[in-house]
């Protein structure tokens, strides 16, 4: 068996998210490494360099250079200042993985767009659709099961990422896409939050977002966000891919073995240390009819789904700055966000609303086109 190559990097940021970075270092310390942490928080620096952690920690990237040479820099900030950090790495020529979003208006899109160096190695960590379950769905869709999808329904997370997943799914890229959306309030009780369940019974409003993408291939996105669904302990997930075939209805393939044959098939997951199991803990692997459609790469490791999307996001950008392939771009990642943003136009203005022409246009449209 080849030995893993150990990717090293350096981690701007600190808080909730950044932690999930930490605890892939800890949990698979063989194949990331944290050189050191950038925070300009006393406490953070502080709180990361001691017991859990254990981290160098340090105030600038200047000085984090000095404990080593990073294959690429993590950049997770808060959205308003992540578009400046980012171009402030880059320019010392340093590949840059950038946590979700790129930034936190268009402008600071726009700003990304017109100041990124020509050699610039640079990728968001979307990594919702390389979640196992996402990854399994993607995998059937590419072999042709429900022939070419026309419709995607997203009801699972949030703005971009529930975009890139529309967008992946349906195989559309940056042309023209009109969008009509409302917003109400819903009452529900919240589930597990950042800080963790809570701890008595609670009321909450909610707003609910329902919006409709017409892409101008013949697509149609539907997306359907209450805020607190991605956690809520009362509120299901739902995902809907319609293709000319079949179709993929959360869990169930249902498509024609031939035009008078229907079949219906189910996603099968396979965890360890379940009943009689003995292997340990974690995700085997996801089945359809047989095969194998997802099998965990880290299979070693306890991590939770999220995890092992956030673990491939680093591994695909140790390749890409080797000369791999890019994985998420800054144009897919600053599309996303831009129709996230029109999603928030159309509802504060009542108005259907029309993509414009961005400066990630035409690279989007050229990657598309090969």
């Amino acid at each position: 068996m080849a030995k893993i190559e150990k990717t090293a990097f350096i981690l701007i940021g600190g808080g909730w998210r950044a932690e999930f970075y930490m605890r892939l270092a800890q949990k698979m310390p063989d194949r990331f490494e944290i050189i050191a942490i950038v925070t300009i928080n006393p406490e953070q620096q502080a709180y990361y360099a001691k017991a859990p952690w254990h981290f160098t920690c340090v105030a600038s990237l200047t000085e984090s250079l000095k404990f080593g040479t990073p294959d690429f820099v993590v950049i997770c900030v808060p959205h308003s200042v992540v578009a400046e950090v980012s171009i402030n790495a880059l320019k010392l020529g340093l590949p840059v993985l950038s946590e979700t979003p790129a930034g936190s208006t268009l402008a600071d899109l726009q700003y990304l767009a017109e100041h990124m160096p020509n050699s610039a190695k640079y990728q968001v960590a979307e990594q919702y659709y390389l979640r196992p379950d996402m990854a399994a769905r993607l995998s059937c869709i590419a072999q042709g099961k429900i022939g070419v999808p026309q419709l995607a329904l997203i009801s699972l997370t949030n703005n971009y990422h529930a975009i890139s997943l529309m967008r992946k799914f349906l195989n559309v890229s940056g042309h023209d896409t009109t969008i009509k959306a409302q917003r109400f309030e819903i009452t529900g009780q919240p589930g597990f939050e950042r800080g963790g369940p809570v701890e008595t019974e609670t009321f909450r409003q909610y707003q609910q977002t329902l919006a409709t993408f017409e892409f101008c291939q013949g697509m149609t996105g539907i997306y359907n966000f209450e805020d607190d669904q991605h956690r809520s302990f009362i509120r299901s997930q739902h995902i809907q891919i319609k293709g000319n075939y079949g179709e993929l209805n959360d869990k169930e393939l249902r498509y024609l073995k031939d035009f008078q044959t229907p079949m219906i098939s189910q996603f099968r997951r396979f965890n360890k240390g379940e009943d009689e199991n003995m292997e340990g803990l974690g995700l085997k692997g996801i089945v359809l009819e047989g095969e194998w459609l997802y099998q965990n790469p880290y299979p070693k490791a306890v991590l939770s789904d999220d995890e092992i999307a956030l673990a491939t996001c680093l591994d695909k950008m140790a390749d890409y700055c080797k000369g791999g392939q890019s994985f998420y771009s800054f144009e897919q990642a600053a599309q996303d966000f831009y129709l996230t943003l029109l999603i928030e136009s159309a509802i504060a203005t009542h108005q259907t609303v029309r993509t414009e022409e961005q400066p990630w246009t035409a690279a989007l449209l050229k990657a598309y086109e090969k």
